[in-house]
């Protein structure tokens, strides 16, 4: 399937968004090159993992089918990083102490509010009507997440409150802060269904977290004085932006679509899960070290919410169980209207039936004078229409008790063999009128069964039947009886070269007044239930019956029964 030229041109975007960011992991990590050394390459590859990531976001902006507007806003959101970035190191090669604040945090800062308002742009997209307790856990999620992450900037906040400039202070304030909101609201947006059932949310969502650690990380490392360019945190920003970078590229092909697999939901319920029992874990350390009041008050109502969705859903749940308490009850009640108006049917239908053929086998035996020949073909007419009406009558009472249990089996060991070599033989003179040679092989080792011998020749009547039917003059229909060695179940197959069923129609075969479309287009006679009293019967003595198929070749019936042993 060939890709359109759209789709081609996102993944040249990601792959050069990939070959920078090699290419400047190779030059630090593995060549071991300075980055802090007035290089024209290591600025230009620096630069291209900072910039390739906004051309690609611009690429999916400008291709995308539609919805495109949470796409521009972090294509907004990661170009103002990228300025940010470019007039840091613009200021950092003139002056080793870039000053505070500084041109460069108006893009940083622009960052965070550019993607907060694409979080929410895609937000309405996948939650246009999120259930409430979706909601609190969203809030929930965020709420314990913030509560962690407070704890773990305290130092940074520490610092920041202890520093004298009053110009600083707050900047240096802002930039944990804003991480920890970024942060929650992904963690928030992770937990909500609607969100993760979505194509490459999870891209989305590691691409944030991974961005926000790495930031986080740096500030922890420069306030303690450990940071160095170079760093392995380094490598954090541009594999935080690819992986933005290939979210946003897969707008280009369709808008946000849900999914049917159920692992990515799964992996949004463990987020207000995680969230809660961090939310804990930040009570019982706040009460052995000094904690920010902030996280203590946002843990302590992390805890607190979790009370309500489960309220929420246990009333939900209960209403559920309520109302299918009830269906059930009303399903159970209609069953057994269902069967006590068939087994009425039966009886009410049976005792005409039976008068109206047995009146008929006196008349054309002459028992009322001598009929025409003309007239006795109309009777022998009348009499065909009324045996098959008499067989579905019989065929709905036997369905009836199969679902009902009720179909009186007496279980005793039974020669298969001996069953199989009835059923050829009353069938014999019917497949012999058709021109279809009907042929017996039998395994003589094979094991008795222990089932009802009425019913399970019923069962294989009706599959010798139809292949007899379905099979056209000078075709040929073989019941053979064998045993497999060592699990020992007693195998019966029928096996006929017929017009065969087609391979839409063989899933179905065995459902309830379902005929194949070809024997309905060759107008053959049927019902559609006898494979299906076949079947109830045969998992009644706890076998399995299937069906091979090849259109216009012929089908095998399989018959699997275990031994009586």
């Amino acid at each position: 399937m060939r890709r359109p030229r759209s789709a081609l041109i996102g993944l040249l975007a990601f792959g050069l968004v990939v070959a920078s960011d090699v290419a400047y992991f190779a030059i630090i990590y593995v060549f071991g090159v300075d980055p802090q050394a007035p290089s024209a390459v290591n600025a230009v590859f620096r630069m291209l993992t900072i910039w390739m990531p906004a051309v690609a976001f611009w690429v999916a902006a400008a291709l995308a089918t539609t919805r495109r507007m949470p796409v521009i806003l972090a294509a907004l959101a990661v170009t103002s990083w990228a300025s940010g970035a470019l007039i840091y190191n613009l200021l950092k090669g003139s002056n080793a102490d870039v000053p505070s604040p500084a041109p460069s945090d108006i893009g940083y800062l622009a960052f965070y509010a550019f993607m907060v308002a694409a979080f929410i742009a895609l937000g309405s997209i996948l939650t246009r009507r999120a259930m409430v307790p979706v909601a609190l856990e969203a809030v929930i999620a965020s709420l314990g997440t913030a509560s962690v992450l407070l704890v773990l900037v305290q130092p940074l906040l520490d610092e920041a409150t202890r520093r004298s400039d009053t110009l600083e202070r707050p900047l240096t304030l802002i930039y944990p802060l804003l991480d920890v909101v970024l942060v929650a609201i992904t963690a928030g947006f992770a937990s909500n269904p609607a969100v993760t059932a979505t194509r490459r949310i999870w891209w989305f969502v590691a691409g944030i977290a991974v961005f926000v650690a790495t930031d986080l990380a740096y500030a922890l490392l420069s306030e303690g004085g450990d940071y160095r360019a170079g760093n392995w945190i380094d490598g954090g920003w541009p594999i935080g932006l690819a992986l933005l970078a290939w979210w946003a590229l897969g707008f280009i092909d369709s808008a946000p679509k849900l999914t049917t697999s159920n692992s990515t939901t799964a992996l949004g319920l463990i987020a207000p899960v995680f969230s809660v029992v961090a939310a804990i874990g930040v009570l019982v350390y706040a009460s052995q070290r000094p904690v920010h009041i902030v996280a203590v008050v946002l843990a302590t109502v992390t805890v607190g919410l979790t009370a309500i969705p489960v309220l929420t859903r246990q009333t939900l749940l209960s209403r559920v169980v309520n109302g299918q308490t009830r269906v059930l009850s009303e399903l159970r009640e209609l069953d057994e209207s269902k069967s006590e108006m068939i087994t009425t049917l039966n009886h009410e239908m049976r005792t005409p039936l039976t008068s109206i053929l047995g009146y008929l086998e006196i008349v054309r035996d002459g028992g009322g004078g001598d009929i025409p020949r003309e007239a006795d073909e109309m009777l022998g007419a009348v009499e065909h229409s009324a045996r098959r009406l008499h067989s579905i009558v019989d065929e709905m009472l036997i369905l009836t008790r199969l679902d009902s249990h009720d179909l009186g089996v007496e279980m005793e060991p039974v020669n298969v063999g001996d069953i199989a070599s009835r059923v050829v033989s009353q069938l014999a003179p019917i497949a012999e009128g058709r021109g279809v040679l009907l042929q017996l092989h039998l395994d003589e080792n094979a094991p008795l069964v222990l089932g009802d011998d009425s019913r399970l020749g019923h069962a294989l009547t009706t599959v010798a039947e139809n292949a007899v039917k379905f099979t056209p003059n000078r075709g040929s229909v073989t019941v053979s009886v064998t045993v497999r060695k060592h699990l020992r179940p007693v195998v019966v197959t029928v096996t006929d070269t017929g017009m065969g069923v087609p391979a839409d129609d063989l899933p179905r075969l065995f459902e309830r007044f379902f005929r194949a479309t070809n024997a309905t287009q060759s107008a053959v006679g049927g019902s559609g239930l006898g494979l299906s009293i076949a079947r109830g019967i045969v998992e009644l003595h706890g076998g399995r019956i299937r069906a091979e198929s090849v259109l216009g070749e012929g089908t095998t019936m399989i018959i699997t029964l275990p031994s009586a042993d």
